[in-house]
């Protein structure tokens, strides 16, 4: 496009000289700039090195012709205006010279009258070409560019939407996780405080351990939540510094040696090798402690702890700590650091909050380092960190750690009694098992069954007929609502009222509960006579007849 206030270039080409000259001068002087030849070979020489508006060529000339000047100048600029001057008249070299994208041919002899409109059309057409190839182009660049703001949008609405979904799990969780030490607090102190529910000085003080044990749990859940929250905030204090790594075993091995002793489990650690890491003390001391209570409280009996360190690239340290316990599938490797996952276990028998993986993860990262698991069915796993080394390379090690056997499950407790009716509980808390055996011990006209997890609780109630059921809804592998949709589907367990005791206190918690078939619904922390009253009406003979219909017995 010519630009305002600049002459439009124009290249004439036509073997005699004189025309030529004659139609330099005329369109000079009607304001033009222009540059001619007496060859079509000369004219592309200087379009080879030049740009020019327009190109007006006589269509008979020796060697290049008119035609296939036009052709190769529109080769080198596709953009150029060009112009065909004829004696012939022919509608034929007419046609021919625009297929090959001349704009428009003027017969000779003509006058600059009749020359100056062609020119001022084809300069028009190739101007409004041009401005239609940069709308196009500006079309097409906004094109792409609303196309890459829609995907950045459709990408951020996801990850809203993911992390609004991971808030909400992470919430719900941390609820369930929260209530379950403040029921055996609330439970326990409740029956303290209960004249109506005696209790003798020896139990009064298992009591109060109970209580002890459950409001430590808690505050141990606490100060990890906040760790969290201030890894996540970007306000968890971190101090980078000299450590050295034979004093933190030390300390480390002094701590978890009496859980060790106690579970039957060896530890070994490697020899000083005076290694120095680049990290925060505490939180080292803090994930290294994690890894190895986890080592020790998921192996089997009389099995062994093994840590390693291992020089790696860029003068950094791997430490593992290797176990050898059950080993992790694929499906709980790839949840291992997520919030509240028990290791992947299928029990939540031993102590911890679920948290400490997570936190741990977190926490090396926020020191720039690495964290990972590997891990084998049936042979054991090992937790690794990579962590910056001062001074130095590693040259310790550990043997491999052997096979390993699962441990054997508990054996279910005995048959109750025939005087007394039965109540199966379903949970898989020792502290909230705790709580509700004391619960069914005081009140004497009930023995309580107990089972850690849905499959469990479905044999031992399709063996010993209970007369109620609670129902612990968070479970591992089967939950507490596919466990009620199977005893419903057996004419067996049919009939039995199932009580929903449940951490889950969210709002859709309760709606989903709603929609099922719970005789009741109890969350946690426990309210005693809310329970004792939802057992009662369990319980009651109106109840107990519907329960023997249903499972065809004669009442």
């Amino acid at each position: 496009m010519i630009q305002p206030g600049l002459r439009p270039r124009i290249l004439i080409v036509d073997d005699q000289t004189a025309h030529m000259g004659a139609l330099c001068d005329i369109l000079r002087e009607h304001g033009y700039d222009t540059t001619g030849f007496a060859s079509g070979e000369a004219a592309l020489t200087r379009l080879r090195r030049e740009s020019f508006d327009l190109l007006l060529s006589d269509l008979m000339m020796p060697g290049i012709d008119g035609i296939a000047l036009v052709e190769a100048a529109r080769q080198l600029d596709p953009e150029l205006a060009c112009v065909i001057m004829t004696g012939e008249g022919s509608i034929a070299s007419a046609v021919k010279a625009m297929k090959v994208g001349a704009l428009d041919y003027i017969i000779k002899p003509f006058k600059a009258s009749a020359l100056l409109p062609v020119l001022a059309r084809a300069l028009e057409t190739r101007d409004l070409r041009l401005a239609n190839a940069h709308l196009e182009h500006q079309l097409r660049q906004h094109a792409e560019e609303l196309a890459a703001a829609n995907r950045h949008l459709d990408l951020a609405r996801r990850e809203a939407e993911r992390a609004n979904l991971e808030k909400s799990v992470f919430l719900s969780n941390m609820s369930h996780e929260l209530r379950t030490p403040l029921n055996g607090i609330l439970g326990f102190a409740q029956i303290l405080a209960s004249d109506a529910l005696p209790a003798t000085p020896q139990e009064k003080q298992k009591f109060a351990g109970h209580i002890v044990q459950s409001g430590r749990h808690l505050l141990t859940l606490i100060n990890e939540i906040l760790d969290l929250a201030k890894i996540e905030s970007g306000t968890l204090s971190m101090a980078l510094e000299a450590v050295p790594l034979d004093q933190v075993f030390l300390e480390c091995h002094t701590m978890v040696a009496p859980l060790a002793q106690q579970r039957g489990v060896q530890l070994n650690f490697p020899a000083p090798a005076g290694l120095q890491l680049q990290a925060d003390r505490t939180r080292v001391k803090q994930v290294l402690l994690n890894l190895l209570s986890n080592a020790i409280k998921y192996n089997r009996e009389h099995g062994s702890v093994f840590v390693e360190c291992t020089p790696r690239a860029k003068d950094r340290l791997r430490i593992a700590v290797s176990d050898t316990g059950p080993g992790l599938s694929e499906e709980q490797l790839g949840a291992i650091f997520q919030p509240f996952n028990r290791l992947g276990r299928a029990d939540n028998s031993e102590e911890g909050t679920g948290l400490g993986l997570a936190l741990s993860k977190r926490v090396v990262e926020a020191m720039q380092a690495q964290m990972g698991v590997d891990s084998t069915v049936g042979v054991g796993s090992t937790f690794w960190i990579e962590v910056a080394l001062q001074g130095g390379e590693a040259d310790v090690g550990a043997a491999p750690p052997p096979s390993a056997a699962s441990v054997p499950a508990t054996a279910p407790p005995a048959a109750p009694a025939p005087t007394l009716r039965t109540v199966l509980y379903v949970e898989d808390n020792t502290t909230n098992l705790k709580l509700v055996t004391e619960l069914i011990r005081i009140r004497g006209d009930l023995e309580l069954l107990f089972a850690t997890d849905g499959q469990r609780g479905l044999e031992l109630a399709r063996h010993h007929r209970p007369a109620v059921i609670l129902m612990d809804l968070h479970l591992p592998g089967m939950d507490g609502y596919e466990a009620l949709a199977r005893l419903r589907a057996d004419p067996q367990t049919a009939g039995i009222r199932v009580i929903a005791v449940t951490a889950n206190a969210m709002s859709t918690d309760i709606a989903r509960s709603e929609a099922s078939d719970f005789f009741r619904y109890l969350t946690k922390p426990l309210d005693i006579d809310l329970f004792n009253r939802a057992l009662d009406d369990a319980l009651a003979p109106s109840a107990l007849r519907r329960q023997t219909e249903a499972l065809g017995q004669p009442h």
